[in-house]
């Protein structure tokens, strides 16, 4: 099983309707491919987290650096995992805009480029995710 993270930044502004949109959609096409995984959203930053079969995840992300909807894609971690961290997600959601100094990660001026190759901070915000720490920023 392949976990990829990544981070973009919108190439325009997402309403709370076309990020509810966005969230419905990914969810449908992630259960249909079994994949599983978390989308964090701040001020037009994302970080996302996509689970599943390495093909199948490799494919999505490929589809999605060639969104045009998406800027500035940085792939901050990719690994194998034995086992799903978010296993009954098809994608779990958080939107944190408004909240940006409460997201661990996100700057203001580089949303969450400046993760990459910060492994142990990657993992502590899937960690925190998983245990529903975001929800209490």
């Amino acid at each position: 099983m392949l976990q990829l993270v990544y981070t973009s930044t919108a190439t325009s502004p997402f309403s709370a309707e076309a990020l509810r949109r966005l969230l419905e959609l990914a969810r449908r096409r992630n259960t249909a491919a079994d994949i599983s995984g978390l989308l964090l959203h701040v001020d037009g930053a994302f970080l996302q987290t996509l689970e599943g079969d390495p093909v199948v995840v490799r494919a999505l992300y490929a589809r999605i650096e060639a969104d045009r909807r998406h800027a500035s894609v940085l792939t901050l971690l990719v690994r194998d995992i034995a086992e799903r961290n978010f296993p009954d997600w098809s994608m779990g959601f958080f939107d944190a805009s408004g909240r940006a100094s409460s997201a661990l990660g996100y700057r203001a001026t580089s949303g969450f480029a400046d993760l990459r190759g910060d492994k142990s901070t990657i993992l502590r915000i899937l960690r925190d995710f998983r245990d529903g720490r975001w929800r209490l920023t």
